[in-house]
């Protein structure tokens, strides 16, 4: 069950939200933004996933969104969570995005740091490449004890290898139960027993 929030958590939890007003009763906030079909669409989403639902008033490019929740009469913190979504929804139709330190940036803007950021490549093929599987389609452009002589005959990745390399024989379960399975040493199968009875 959702928990009322007085005024003064509610008062709290707003400072760490954008631009939303309001107390105790009710918190809203109003925005513009250029596609408010889209917002509308993922604040939805979002709503459904927490099962909590805005009011939501639409005038052209503006929309305001009502948070209280009906059951308990008030504010909860089922409605500072649907806020702080609807924040970064904002944010997202806005291009733009909160960063670790909560400063907020371009999306397409690379984030402030000292240096340029490394793309990783997959460690999955993608169409039309593959990932490296032999030393010479290394791209680290060290040499590999295969070029230098070193360690030549070492399997390499992806290399086949023989079915069941190491497994011993393959025993299979007797087809008929209660009989007599051979094993080394003349030991009992486990789980079986000899018969006991002798045929006439």
């Amino acid at each position: 069950m959702a928990t009322l929030l007085d005024d003064q958590l509610v008062a709290g939890a707003m400072e760490n939200l954008d631009e939303w007003t309001g107390d105790a009763n009710r918190i809203s906030r109003t925005v513009q933004v250029d596609d408010v079909d889209s917002l509308l669409a993922a604040v939805q989403e979002t709503a459904d996933t927490l099962d909590h639902h805005p009011e939501v008033q639409r005038d052209g490019n503006a929309v305001t969104f009502v948070l209280w929740t009906h059951s308990q009469g008030g504010v909860t913190e089922l409605d500072i969570a649907l806020a702080s979504r609807i924040d970064d929804l904002v944010l997202a139709a806005r291009h733009l995005e909160r960063g670790a330190q909560g400063d907020i940036h371009e999306v397409d803007e690379a984030p402030p740091g000292d240096g340029g950021s490394v793309t990783a490549e997959a460690n999955f093929p993608t169409p039309g490449k593959t990932t490296p599987s032999r030393p010479e389609e290394s791209t680290t452009g060290e040499p590999y004890p295969a070029e230098t002589g070193e360690g030549a005959d070492a399997p390499m990745m992806n290399e086949p290898s023989t079915p069941r390399q190491d497994a011993g024989m393959i025993v299979a379960p007797d087809a008929e139960p209660g009989s007599i399975e051979p094993q080394p040493g003349n030991a009992a199968a486990p789980g079986m027993h000899e018969r006991t009875d002798t045929p006439e």
